[in-house]
């Protein structure tokens, strides 16, 4: 665990200087199938009640820059870790990250590169005062990732196709688009709520619910309860470190059930549009994403859980054709003018 952190605070150093199964039947035949006492059962149901207040209560900027820090290292550690260097120590750790050593490396000249796009292209975002972080994931697979609080990545893959920077600008401000329009939380609310439920049925002894943890230790279970149960409503302060087996809990199911379904294709097409708009906002010719996207064979290794690369390249030349809402809209100009820009140097390190 400890490189993966390291890697991520270097990859914002680098930037600066640029489960479930169980909520399947009636939840009230489940209440009244506890082996437990009519106390047990009246617990249970208050439990629950609890759980579902956690679904309509708002996700704080706190709460959400928590979980997707989380999302975000274990988005690193399931596609082949960060592409940035870092000399930490002999031990491995960091002891202050302001006197850590960052070396001039061809992988932080990329993400120091990447940076620089990403965050001039989230500056003209509706958020433009996140703590915007991005970086490369050594995997082979042409993709790109987002997690909540401004965490963005994009795949030594997905670099290796590119040919211009308007399209790496693109790809950029779909996943910043995700970010604005908090496309995540619609699967972290439900998934949040969820595991708390699973949490209150095996705390009454129900099988199922202890089944859907049993990849955690019952250590893990009994703290994950007791922090449920310290729950009393409002904000969950997910940087408390008593809320720290909680987190996991969210965090683990978010990324499993991101990885199942991904976001639904109307999320997908809003973010082209938005992130298309964006690209355009910063200069950059809209052809550029558009070309890249079209022009990609279709497969689980090309874009997983998008859909179709041809049916969203139409999509965005309709928008276009459209020529915008108002004079207000960056596709109010003749974009054909628009720049596609060379890609630096820097990009040589991901080929």
């Amino acid at each position: 665990m400890k490189p993966v952190i390291v890697s991520l605070a270097v990859l914002i150093i680098v930037g600066c200087s640029a489960a479930a199964g169980i909520m399947k039947g009636n939840p009230t035949d489940i209440v009244q199938g506890v082996a437990s006492s009519g106390q047990n059962v009246m617990t249970l149901t208050q439990d629950l009640g609890k759980c579902d207040s956690l679904g309509t209560a708002d996700v704080t900027f706190d709460e959400e820059r928590t979980i997707g820090g989380t999302v975000a290292l274990n988005w690193v550690q399931q596609n082949g870790g960060l592409m940035v260097d870092a000399s930490p120590g002999t031990d491995g750790t960091v002891q202050d990250l302001k006197t850590l050593a960052v070396s001039d490396s061809p992988n932080n000249r990329l993400s120091k590169y990447l940076n620089v796009v990403g965050k001039n292209l989230a500056a003209k975002s509706t958020r433009p005062t996140l703590q915007w972080t991005f970086g490369v994931l050594d995997s082979p697979a042409v993709n790109a990732i987002s997690a909540p609080g401004g965490y963005v990545f994009v795949t030594r893959g997905l670099l290796q196709r590119i040919d211009n920077e308007a399209a790496l600008a693109g790809v950029l401000s779909h996943e910043i688009a995700h970010v604005t329009r908090k496309d995540a939380f619609l699967i972290y609310v439900k998934t949040k709520v969820d595991q708390c439920k699973t949490l209150a049925y095996a705390k009454a002894g129900q099988k199922e619910g202890m089944g859907a943890l049993r990849s955690y230790g019952p250590g893990f279970i009994k703290t994950a309860i007791y922090a449920m149960d310290s729950f009393s409503g409002g904000p969950l302060d997910l940087n408390a470190a008593a809320n720290n087996a909680l987190l996991t809990l969210f965090s683990d199911e978010f990324v499993h059930r991101y990885l199942e379904s991904g976001y639904a294709r109307d999320q997908e097409l809003n973010s082209d549009a938005t992130g298309l708009e964006l690209t355009v906002a910063t200069g950059y010719n809209p052809r550029g994403f558009i070309d890249f996207v079209g022009g990609l064979p279709a497969g689980p290794t090309f874009f997983a859980h998008h859909p179709p690369g041809p049916e969203r390249a139409a999509a965005m030349k309709t928008l276009l054709a459209k020529r915008g809402s108002g004079p207000f809209s960056p596709f109010a100009q003749d974009t054909s003018q628009l720049p596609r820009v060379p890609l630096r140097d820097e990009l040589a390190a991901a080929k």
